[in-house]
């Protein structure tokens, strides 16, 4: 008779101690939430900050916001929020660098927290963009980065952030590029004119493809096409 009680009791510290372990990881969760919530909006504000005056990020805020994103990956590693705003504020310190090394080492971290953000969140085309984006600047337009751009248009064909980036590489690359991606690119450009004509315009400006936009018809009107389109 006394088997049973001791199998009960067995169970009732199992029990116990899965409920402790499962309170120790919503814990950890929790903590992980907060401190990439805070990173976050902090990480937002800075950039906020530097798009509208800008002015050299202050070092010690950009560290600080760099820890707390580490922490929260460490208490939560698979969570590709964490990685995507840690490969951003990788992506930012190079605004800041003062060598062609830091640059390069600044871009080499944000490329191995993007890659993580779509490991473990490949239906995202925002971090497929800024993998595409990083590649491209770390000189690695490869098979990797072509998959990436290709993930980019498709999982996010009317998002504007995505539109950019896609439409800037393409015509980047325009003289490089299959036949096909050439008309991708396009397409693309042309779901950005409807809401976005100004800064598909710059963009196709920059890269010297303003004469294959600018029959578009939100971008035919623009002052910088008049004289292409006539």
């Amino acid at each position: 008779m006394a088997r049973p009680a001791i199998a009960h009791r067995a169970l009732a510290g199992i029990g116990a101690f899965l409920l402790i372990g499962v309170c120790v990881l919503c814990a950890c969760w929790g903590m992980a939430d907060l401190a990439l919530v805070d990173a976050t909006a902090r990480q937002t504000a800075l950039q906020e900050r530097i798009a509208g005056n800008g002015a050299p990020a202050d070092v010690q805020e950009v560290r600080a916001i760099g820890e707390a994103l580490t922490r929260a990956q460490h208490l939560e590693p698979g969570n590709p929020a964490t990685a995507e705003q840690l490969g951003s504020l990788f992506a930012l310190n190079v605004r800041d660098a003062a060598t062609g090394n830091a640059i390069g080492s600044q871009r080499a971290r944000a490329l191995e927290q993007y890659s993580m953000a779509v490991a473990m969140r490949p239906t995202s085309p925002y971090s497929w963009a800024n993998l595409a984006w990083t590649k491209y600047y770390l000189g690695q337009v490869d098979a990797a980065f072509y998959r990436a751009l290709d993930n980019a248009s498709r999982l996010g064909p009317w998002e504007p952030e995505v539109q950019f980036v896609v439409v800037d590489l393409g015509f980047a690359l325009w003289d490089e590029l299959p036949v096909e991606w050439r008309a991708r690119i396009l397409t693309t450009a042309r779901n950005g004119q409807q809401r976005y004509a100004a800064q598909i315009a710059a963009i196709a400006q920059k890269r010297g493809r303003l004469a294959d936009v600018c029959k578009f018809e939100k971008l035919v009107a623009l002052a910088v096409c008049k004289p292409i389109s006539g």
